[in-house]
């Protein structure tokens, strides 16, 4: 009876746990071309510069209509003036009730030096904004990849600190089953108990890190994050020994580095806004044409001899209707003294660009340096892989010899928990190590401003 009541309880419960498993949302898994095609779609900063481009571009076009083609207007009006009377020298005399209408078309056209420099101006402005946008999209895609490796080395972390907990138990059994055959005390119980305890302690810790990251990456893909926080991520990185040269990747970089690029379109944006400053000294060409039509009519009231005040009812006086006709006009015009306007103009705008070449050689010298310090750190971090590996297997050998040695009582459980800590750190350099190489990859492509693998 009670085999079968125990048999019935374990079935119960199995099928709980079973309902219980069943009923958890699947883990979503995420690559790194999905997050950064989700990235592209909803990071609020990334979209924010690319809706800058929208008035950069309408500025362009209509600097270019403006050089090309002529303003046109259309104008119309009705106008209505009520019948009374008009007072001169004591004699009155009544006014009539008048309406009329009117409408017409005009254009207009100014060539001067300042719509040439426009032009200029704004399309330089554009290509500007258009480096803005690849200077974003470049940040954001670094900031995703790094992120993402963060998530990486969080999981990898946590699968680490997993692997300790079962060290640590087995450790614990160790202590355990030699206690309890009287070949050791109870203190080595406790120790291995303690050690069991903070293995624990350590893979709830990394495992809180990993839904951190997660939080963070969901975050920069500018999406909410899903309940619970946890994805997979299926994308993985090999480690290889880097293929290119500092010297060419600074090359690269100052050709092809977005914000350099962007600064370079400010500058020469700059170079037209002087050139628009100076041409406030030339004279500009105007051109106009018009031409409307109208009509008017009034009416006038019969009036009272003595009061002079109109009465009855209204009698058309006067009606007209005529066109104007096409009125063209042409000339130019030439400033010749604006309390030195212009001068000041010119030199603020002479210094604008100067600033802005300042800021060119100010930024080629960021450039050089970012690119130099991040080649450097990642041949630094590649080097640093063979030897944490070397580490990780001196410190995996010396974990078995002390176990061995305090399974056979030639070794002490301080020995055994020991080796098993200096194995955990060991390879969680490791694994730091290899992340810190994919990082100094982002970082580099960061600094270069393109992707590099």
């Amino acid at each position: 009876m009670r085999v079968r009541l125990i048999v019935g309880w374990l079935v119960v419960l199995s099928v709980v746990a079973a309902i219980g498993y069943a009923q958890q949302p699947p883990v979503r898994r995420l690559g790194l071309a999905e997050a950064l095609d989700i990235a592209r779609r909803n990071n609020p900063d990334y979209l924010t510069v690319v809706a800058n481009r929208s008035p950069a571009a309408s500025a362009a076009f209509a600097s270019a209509m403006a050089l090309f083609t002529p303003t046109a207007s259309i104008g119309a009006g009705e106008a209505w003036t009520q019948a009374g009377v008009y007072n001169l020298q004591g004699l009155s005399f009544p006014t009539p009730r008048t309406q009329g209408s009117s409408w017409n078309l005009n254009f207009g056209y100014i060539l001067s030096g300042q719509t040439i420099a426009n032009r200029g101006y704004y399309t330089a402005q554009l290509h500007a904004a258009d480096q803005d946008i690849a200077s974003s999209l470049t940040l954001l895609e670094t900031s995703v990849r790094q992120e993402y490796l963060n998530l990486l080395e969080a999981k990898a972390q946590a699968d680490l600190a997993e692997h300790v907990v079962a060290k640590a138990q087995e450790a614990l059994n160790l202590a355990q089953a030699k206690y309890n055959v009287g070949q050791n005390t109870m203190i080595d119980v406790r120790s291995a108990q303690v050690d069991k305890g903070t293995a624990d302690v350590n893979l709830l810790t990394a495992q809180g890190n990993v839904e951190l990251e997660v939080l963070r990456v969901f975050r920069l893909l500018g999406v909410p994050a899903p309940e619970p926080a946890r994805i997979e991520p299926t994308d993985t990185f090999p480690v290889v020994a880097p293929a290119w040269s500092q010297d060419s990747l600074v090359a690269l970089a100052l050709a092809q580095n977005p914000v350099l690029l962007a600064l370079h379109a400010r500058q020469r944006a700059a170079s037209w806004n002087t050139r628009a400053a100076y041409s406030s000294f030339a004279p500009s060409i105007q051109a106009s044409a018009s031409y409307g039509r109208f009509n008017q009519t009034s009416w006038n009231q019969a009036s009272d001899p003595v009061t002079q005040l109109p009465f009855g009812p209204d009698t058309v006086v006067k009606k007209s209707t005529g066109i104007s006709p096409w009125n063209f006009r042409i000339g130019f015009s030439l400033p010749i003294y604006e309390q030195f306007q212009r001068t000041a103009t010119v030199a603020q705008a002479r210094a604008a660009e100067d600033v802005l070449d300042l800021s060119i050689r100010a930024r080629e010298l960021q450039v050089r340096a970012d690119v130099s310090s991040a080649y450097v750190l990642l041949d630094t971090a590649y080097r640093t892989i063979a030897v944490q590996r070397n580490n990780q297997s001196a410190a995996d050998e010396a974990l078995s010899l002390a176990t061995e040695r305090y399974r056979v009582g030639s070794g002490s459980i301080i020995e055994l928990l020991t080796a098993r800590v200096t194995s955990e750190t060991a390879a969680t350099n490791y694994i730091t190590a290899v992340y810190n190489y994919h990082k100094a990859i982002a970082a580099l492509e960061q600094a270069v401003g393109r992707t590099l693998r």
